[in-house]
Order: structure tokens, then sequence, then C-alpha cells
């Protein structure tokens, strides 16, 4: 595992490269307040038949941070658009989850032609009035400090708050999640104002996603109904569906295995 750094619409974005350099890509987008290790217990799984990467999208993880707000989901796509513009591994596999993967979804709908494939992991495909309020409330919160990170990490909370993650899972994610600031306290590495975004609707460009794709419903997540998903599915040219019990919203840490397994038939007819 190495990392990598891109430019990006003046951004320096960091970048997790588990290996399997040469073969096709497969880049793996994190959810809203997450950063790429989210995927370390899921992404090297593929690494026989892919060159995995995960990336650490703006306003997180070890990526920078925008100087004014920027963190709609445009501005997402047209870094992401610019990382793969430049990055010299070829048209990718995307996966993504929650904002994540909106953002696939937002990219496919506009540049099908230049993916191999993307996998969409329990996410609805709009932003809507009520959601962007509750996020924007979280966002106005002042960040916690903590006085050790390991006091931090025994704070470490996801949202939604529901999950069967292990505590080791959750202390490992945690780990990578703070940062040490000037005064020695430790906080969150998130810049808060990536919680604001913009009201966005793509269920009417799903029609644009001509590429092989796979939406993950996850069984006791509320975020995304089995309805909402499979009117998704009939709505993409070449749309799959597939459902992971053992799972809340956050899959890749409640049941990583799980959703290896539901993602490798989809992958191996895309290698």
């Amino acid at each position: 595992m190495k990392q990598r750094r891109f430019k990006a619409n003046g951004l320096t974005l960091n970048c997790v490269d588990y290996g399997g350099e040469g073969k096709p890509a497969l880049l793996f987008l994190h959810g809203g307040s997450a950063h790429a290790h989210w995927w370390d217990f899921v992404a090297p799984a593929f690494i026989d038949d892919f060159h995995v990467l995960a990336l650490d999208q703006r306003g997180h993880g070890e990526s920078e941070w925008a100087e004014e707000w920027a963190y709609g989901s445009r501005h997402y796509v047209s870094d992401l658009d610019e990382v793969l513009g430049r990055w010299g591994f070829g048209p990718p596999i995307l996966v993504g989850h929650s904002m994540g993967a909106h953002n696939v979804l937002v990219y496919a709908a506009a540049h099908a032609d230049k993916l191999r494939g993307l996998i969409v992991v329990d996410s609805p495909p709009d932003y809507n009035e009520r959601a962007v309020g509750f996020l924007k409330s979280v966002a106005e919160k002042p960040a916690r400090h903590f006085a050790s990170l390991d006091e931090a990490v025994s704070n470490f909370k996801v949202l939604p708050r529901e999950t069967l993650a292990s505590k080791e899972i959750l202390a490992h994610v945690a780990r990578k999640s703070f940062k040490q600031i000037d005064d020695g306290a430790w906080t969150h590495k998130i810049d808060r104002r990536t919680m604001i975004r913009e009201p966005l609707t793509v269920s009417e460009s799903l029609h644009r996603i001509t590429c092989p794709a796979l939406l993950v419903k996850i069984v006791k997540s509320p975020l995304l109904s089995i309805e909402q998903a499979k009117q998704m599915v009939a709505a993409m040219p070449k749309g799959q569906l597939a459902t992971l019990d053992d799972s809340y919203h956050h899959a890749m840490l409640d049941n990583p295995r799980g959703l290896i397994e539901v993602m490798r038939p989809f992958l191996a007819g895309l290698k």
C-alpha cells in the first residue's frame, strides 16, 4: 500500500494505492465525513485482478480543503474528471458508497463513455431539501477536540449511528480519522463544510449511464428502499441489482466480506 497525489482544480488530492498496477483500474470513493481508508477491509481483496485505489475526496482524509466553500456534487465530480483524465491508468471501474456513490452516479451520467463500469453502494439518486437541511445542521455544530488520539478513537462514531462493525474495524478507521492541531488537541480531519450540500436530482439522468452498473441495496439500511433500488436499476440500460444483509449503511465496515462477495460476480465480467 502506498500513497499517490493528484492535482485537481488547484487542490492536491490524496489517493491510497493498494496495488495491482498494470491491471484494469478499480477506484473506490468513500462517503461523507469518511476517507479512503474506510475501504481497507474491502479494496485489497481485488488486487489479483485490478489496480485498486481509493481517493480521499476534497476536504476529507489527507486531501486539501477548498479555501471557500466548494463541496457540492459538481465540485467532487469535476475533481474526479480531472484525476481520471491525468492519472494514466485508463478507464476505471468506480465504486462509491453513500455520498461517494452519489458522486459516481452524477459522473457516470455525464461520462459513461470514460468508465468500464460502476458499483453504487446504498445511495439514493437525489439530494433532496430535507437531506440537505439535516446535513447543514450537522455541519454547523463545532468540531470536537480530544486530549489524546486514544480519547478521540474511543469517542469515534459513524453517522447514521447503527453499525455491526467490530471494535477492531472501528478503531482502525478511527485512528486514521483524526489529526493533532497546534494546541496539542486531536480533532477530526474533515472540513465540516463538506456536510453543506446542494440539492441535486440524478433520477432523470440515470438512462445516460450506459456502462455496466451494479446497485447494492443494503437490506437493513433505510436510506434506499428496495422499490427505489429497482427503479434505479430499471432506468440504467445495463443496470443490475444485488442485496446485502447483515449490515447497516456502512457496509464496508459492518460486513466487508459480504460486500466483497456481492461485488465479485459483477467485477468478474469486467476484467
